[in-house]
């Protein structure tokens, strides 16, 4: 990409970048930056019918790495938050957007310190 992501993680000291690939590594189908999470998503339809194989029963998948319509076949996990009500906030927005990006069953999870 033509910009460093200026996303930022827990930490105001690190961001996107530090906790993955360079977005200019270059993969199959394009750059990391553009297919990072097509890697879950690509591996989401094969794992539920993996599950449904080898239990014979409808079958829940979790997984942290989603893209668009990926609902059709796994739940999403936003991750681990902390117990205070700003990361509450973000996690319900994150909850909703999800539902919008056509993945109903979103989950996350706050932990106290």
């Amino acid at each position: 990409p033509p910009y460093l992501p200026s996303i930022r993680l827990d930490d105001h000291n690190h961001g996107l970048a530090d906790k993955s690939l360079c977005g200019d590594a270059q993969h199959h189908l394009g750059q990391h930056y553009d297919v990072h999470n097509m890697f879950g998503w690509s591996q989401s339809k094969p794992t539920l019918d993996g599950v449904r194989e080898a239990t014979g029963k409808r079958g829940l998948v979790l997984s942290r790495s989603t893209f668009v319509r990926s609902g059709n076949w796994v739940a999403h996990w936003l991750g681990d938050n902390f117990s205070n009500w700003e990361n509450l906030k973000y996690s319900i927005i994150g909850m909703l957007q999800f539902n919008q990006f056509g993945i109903p069953l979103v989950e996350q999870t706050s932990v106290a310190l």
